[in-house]
């Protein structure tokens, strides 16, 4: 299996006086509609990003791994966080940045920036291509990309299998469809062999 490359060591981290937060599953980074005064970095463990809605209704956006960035377009703009965020993993190690401390670290280590910044690049281009899915698309390929974006998203290389550790409701969540179509589509790609299922989860 692939493995997703650190972009900042924790020793830098460490030795720049980035405060480090030990949180554990089910425990929450932030929430939806709160001032982004905290820029953070998952140096191990797994998040997932959601939405909720009137009825308190949970709509997956995307589950981030380790070694990545969440919260840096509203964070950069003195924004609010557009979506909640929660410890998915046993534990999690986070890195939070202050406004002040994330401009220090920056200055003191500019060949990080360039880093950061193809960080938010890829980031765009995967929202502008996951759009471009759920416009275009029929439920076989909206599924089919989420599951290489899913691959992706770990350091998996396309020619390597997987489990896809989600939930047919994740997944509908992620692709804009209906559950019943996200059930119905899935089984038909495992007829046709595009997808296996082991112990009712997707191996792609």
């Amino acid at each position: 299996m692939g493995e997703t490359k650190s972009m900042f060591s924790r020793e830098i981290l460490l030795k720049n006086k980035v405060a480090v937060l030990h949180l554990k599953r089910k425990d929450t980074l932030f929430r939806e509609d709160e001032k982004a005064a905290n820029l953070f970095y998952l140096a191990e463990g797994e998040i997932k990003i959601y939405n909720t809605d009137s009825e308190g209704k949970e709509f997956l956006i995307e589950k981030v791994s380790s070694h990545h960035f969440l919260g840096e377009p509203p964070f950069l703009l003195g924004e609010r966080y557009p979506a909640n965020a929660v410890i998915a993993s046993d534990i999690a190690e986070i890195f939070r940045f202050s406004e002040e401390n994330f401009k220090k670290f920056m200055l003191d280590n500019p060949e990080s920036l360039f880093d950061f910044t193809k960080e938010i690049a890829k980031k765009a281009y995967n929202k502008t291509m996951k759009m471009k899915s759920i416009v275009h698309q029929n439920p076989n390929e909206r599924i089919i990309n989420f599951l290489k974006h899913y691959k992706w998203s770990l350091g998996i290389e396309p020619c390597e299998k997987t489990i896809i550790d989600v939930t047919r409701k994740e997944l509908a969540n992620s692709t804009g469809l209906a559950i019943e179509t996200v059930i119905r589509t899935v089984k038909k790609m495992e007829r046709e062999g595009k997808i296996e299922l082991i112990n009712h989860k997707i191996y792609f």
